[in-house]
């Protein structure tokens, strides 16, 4: 675990102080010459040097060799003056929070997290000091992300949503944000009892069915907290926050590197609607009469006062038909538990209930009556309260994905899961081009792609039903919807409850 930045502690009283002064001077800190007019003390300990400001604030920086002199010098100043977050008060913490909501480049992200109270101390080392408010490099993000990463082996686990920018131009963004966190809410509900768990959401204006969710949650014994700045006083806020921040950075750093988006060198800057960067590029990309990137947010006022349109832009409530869903996967994901095994499509003609639809040129049809179901609200539905695809190699191998994201768009916004059975199958030319496709997507956001086992664990004579099983545990793993060309996988699949695509 590297710190990469210091500590913080506010409204010090000065009694505290000097306990804290002498306790460092005390196991070996140096007291140096202050160096401004507002600071009360400064010692060089070990190689943090820690500031003590007459308003009552204290400053360690980093310790560049991470010396555990210096950690436990915070851990005692803690013991003092309180923490900056509200202490573990459950078993587990689940943080949620989102951002690029206010921001007219780029996705709308919003990630859940939990960890166990028992690494409540080492997330709160790595993450505390961060600053989600202010603009910095990629970089700074991705190594608070890298260190959070290794303590999943350590209990702690995160999901990322991305809202695309058409769906945020187009729809009431808070109705999507209320379907994803309950969804994010049951995965994460997997890895630890409903009643052991303290559940704090951001309070962006959630709506009335989440809010029955999470009035469902605290009858069953968690303690729920809907707060807004919720980041400031709760860890797991805080946490889930930096994750969000990160992920959305990485889209970002990608877009402003390409050269397809950049005008005689100027690329698109942080995305912030007030960057002076990215409001020039924007009046810049329109003088070129080209149409607008996927990435820009055409709602946005700035751009509206841009290509000249005056008022308020027209938001609808997003077509995600719960009716589409049957009863049996909406009575388990209002308890908050997702299960794939429950989830049937009904028909919205001849309301038959369905393990499977067939699904060609970006339509999907009743296998019953064989009408087409509004590709729109069906690709919502399932994109917002399922989320994953799990492909078969046949699909991989025709280029499926990758022309329906290029197209339609049915498949935008989904987790590809690809088994490694399924890229050993497709290590072929047809089959690499399609993962590459499908990685430049990734990289700019358009999907999101895992890649879990390792494809040298197969075995070189896998019969075809090990095969099979293989994709079926991986479509149980991830609650995934599976997608196949193949009738035997497709029987197989709906025989063992699994809600399947057929091509």
């Amino acid at each position: 675990m590297i710190i990469t930045h210091g500590r913080t502690w506010r409204n010090v009283k000065s009694a505290t102080a000097e306990e804290i002064r002498n306790h460092l001077l005390e196991h070996g800190g140096i007291e140096e010459e202050v160096k401004s007019a507002p600071e009360a003390w400064r010692i060089k300990f070990s190689d943090s040097t820690f500031t003590y400001y007459k308003k009552g604030t204290l400053y360690s920086t980093p310790s560049n060799s991470n010396d555990p002199a210096v950690f436990e010098a915070w851990e005692y100043i803690e013991s003092l003056a309180g923490s900056v977050y509200v202490l573990p008060t459950k078993d587990f913490l689940i943080g949620l929070d989102e951002t690029g909501k206010g921001e007219v480049i780029g996705h709308t992200i919003l990630t859940g997290v939990v960890f166990p109270k028992e690494i409540f101390k080492r997330v709160d080392l790595l993450v505390a000091t961060a600053d989600t408010k202010r603009r910095h490099k990629f970089e700074y993000w991705d190594a608070i992300f890298k260190n959070l990463d290794l303590l999943r082996t350590s209990g702690l686990d995160f999901i990322i949503e991305k809202v695309p920018p058409w769906h945020v131009d187009r729809y009431n963004l808070n109705k999507i944000m209320d379907v994803s966190y309950q969804r994010i809410l049951s995965v994460l509900f997997r890895k630890a009892d409903v009643s052991r768990c303290r559940i704090v959401i951001d309070d962006y204006g959630i709506g009335a069915t989440l809010r029955r969710f999470l009035n469902f949650l605290a009858k069953q014994g968690a303690e729920v907290i809907v707060s807004k700045h919720s980041e400031d006083k709760y860890l797991e806020a805080k946490t889930a926050s930096l994750i969000s921040k990160r992920v959305r950075e990485a889209v970002i750093k990608a877009i402003n590197e390409n050269p397809e988006y950049q005008i005689d060198g100027l690329s698109v800057g942080s995305g912030n609607a007030g960057d002076i960067q990215t409001s020039e590029w924007l009046k810049r990309w329109y003088s070129t009469k080209r149409q607008w990137p996927w990435f820009v947010k055409r709602s946005f006022k700035n751009v509206r006062e841009i290509e000249g349109r005056k008022g308020e832009p027209e938001k609808i409530t997003p077509p995600i038909k719960e009716e589409l869903l049957s009863r049996e996967f909406l009575v388990e994901f209002n308890r908050g538990h997702l299960s794939i095994r429950s989830l049937s499509l009904v028909c919205p003609h001849c309301g038959a209930i369905n393990k499977a639809i067939s699904y060609a040129i970006s339509k999907a049809k009743c296998p019953s009556c064989n009408e087409f179901i509004d590709d729109e609200s069906l690709s919502l539905t399932l994109r917002y309260y399922c989320g994953y695809i799990v492909p078969d190699s046949n699909i991989i191998m025709r280029g499926l994905l990758s022309k329906d994201l290029e197209n339609a768009k049915f498949f935008e916004g989904f987790t590809i899961v690809i088994p490694p059975v399924v890229r050993k199958e497709c290590d072929t030319p047809d089959g690499k081009k399609e993962f590459e496709r499908l990685a430049k997507f990734t990289s700019i956001g358009r999907i999101k792609l895992e890649t879990p086992g390792r494809v040298e664990d197969i075995p070189a004579n896998l019969s075809s039903i090990e095969r099979d099983e293989r994709i079926i545990e991986y479509v149980l793993e991830y609650n995934s919807i599976f997608i196949t060309a193949d009738n035997q996988m497709k029987a197989q699949a709906v025989s063992k409850e699994l809600f399947t695509i057929f091509v």
